[in-house]
């Protein structure tokens, strides 16, 4: 017998050795989806394998596994409007039969929507919905936000990025959402704001600084700089509000200070609010 026969013999003998055992024995995990039909996204289901399915109306799914094993079926991303559950998604085969119980239930979520008045013709506003989903908003009216809440749950609505200039408040932004009475109360409002910013000089090139603008809620609007000249944060302010400008990074081999970094914005006398000079020399 020639070498290569030698090894094709060997290699079916432990084919038929890994098989008698179960090593290339598969078998399906699997089970049936209710709710999703007609949501218009899709649920994609994940294996303890990492292996996926995306699914996007009712019926059935399986995964192909190896038999006499764990297993494990979650939700890997959710549809939007509605949430889905997994029912017996884990556990252990003691035999080569296929698992078909895994029971995925899908209930409707709750769509969130409210009204914005006051934003500049050809600015755009931008919403974060829960600090993830973002609504971008071009010009008044009514608005919804793209992703859904889960059906009694809390939901809080922000201000991601404002309109350049402008300062956008919002009414009702936190609240529970119910299914039988969707939220539909938000109320954003946008006005003229005064601008926070300056120059920044003695850069070095190829380096950045990161500077800060502490804001009346506490949250922090930061601007990483990469040159010299003309910077404005994100967040304008209101007539009276605080704020605090700072260094949070310095450059490397460098020292970088405010001038002028805190004090109270005034509608009256804006122009300081925008002069702050953050100034950069070796360290």
């Amino acid at each position: 017998m020639t070498l290569n026969k030698k090894v094709v013999a060997l290699s079916a003998l432990l084919v038929a050795v890994l098989v008698g055992c179960g090593g290339f024995v598969y078998t399906t995990v699997g089970g049936t989806v209710k709710g999703l039909t007609s949501t218009g996204s899709y649920l994609v289901l994940v294996n303890g394998a990492g292996y996926t399915q995306s699914l996007s109306a009712d019926g059935s799914f399986s995964f192909r596994v190896a038999s006499n094993g764990a297993y494990s079926i979650t939700v890997g991303q959710q549809p939007n409007p509605v949430n889905c559950t997994v029912t017996n998604g884990s556990g252990t085969m003691t035999s080569e039969a296929p698992v078909t119980n895994i029971a995925v239930n899908c209930v409707p979520n709750v769509p969130v929507a409210g009204s914005l008045t006051g934003l500049t013709t050809g600015q755009t506003l931008t919403l974060s919905l829960n600090n993830v989903a973002q609504t971008a908003l071009t010009a008044d009216g009514v608005f919804s936000f793209q992703t859904y809440v889960v059906n009694n749950k809390e939901y809080v609505a922000k201000v991601a990025i404002p309109p350049v200039g402008q300062v956008c408040k919002i009414q009702n932004a936190t609240g529970t959402a119910v299914l039988s009475n969707p939220p539909s109360n938000i109320a954003v409002s946008c006005a003229a704001g005064i601008p926070v910013g300056g120059t920044l000089s003695g850069l070095k090139s190829g380096t950045y600084v990161i500077l800060s603008n502490t804001l009346p809620d506490g949250t922090t609007d930061s601007r990483t700089l990469l040159a010299d000249g003309v910077y404005t944060f994100n967040f304008s302010l209101s007539d009276g509000e605080n704020y605090d400008v700072q260094v949070t990074t310095q450059p490397l081999g460098q020292k970088c200070t405010v001038a002028n970094g805190k004090a109270k914005a005034s509608i009256l006398t804006p122009a300081p609010a925008s002069s702050i000079a953050v100034t950069c020399v070796a360290a």
